[in-house]
């Protein structure tokens, strides 16, 4: 594996593999590097923006939009909890609180993960937790087998 923060564009190529090179393709090309490197860099940013043929600020604007996409080195363990009004009437500013103060891994306030029906709605390692508690996070967050 090459260092996301030296990319080229032959890593890139390297790591969209069969995914088209096309505009409409650009959130998917974010998430497989993101899912390839464990965060987006500059670099790759750059390198995307020669692959694809997209100006750099359009691939940066969409990157930086999302708020699930990472922008620095991975956690093992990453809890992004929904902090919108449905989450917040069922009680997820506490929840942040108190994995914050447990340091169950990152926790990362984020906006609707679209699962208001399942509030607090929370992602860990990308896996979703609905009705989330931190007894149920940190089960999840536990790997398969260990104990903490």
């Amino acid at each position: 594996m090459t260092d996301p923060k030296n990319s080229t564009t032959e890593d890139v190529q390297a790591v969209l593999e069969d995914l088209p090179l096309e505009r409409t393709y650009l959130l998917p090309a974010l998430w497989r590097l993101m899912e390839h490197d464990g965060c987006l860099t500059e670099s790759r940013l750059l390198a995307l923006s020669e692959v694809m043929n997209i100006p750099a600020a359009d691939v940066y604007g969409v990157a930086s939009f999302y708020q699930l996409f990472q922008w620095d080195e991975a956690s093992p363990v990453r809890i992004h909890v929904c902090d919108d009004v449905m989450c917040r009437l069922a009680g997820s500013e506490t929840l942040i609180a108190r994995l914050k103060d447990e340091a169950v891994g990152d926790v990362i306030p984020s906006p609707c993960l679209g699962r208001c029906d399942q509030a607090p709605a929370a992602l860990v390692n990308w896996q979703p937790l609905p009705h989330a508690t931190v007894d149920a996070v940190r089960a999840k967050a536990r790997p398969e087998g260990g104990s903490s």
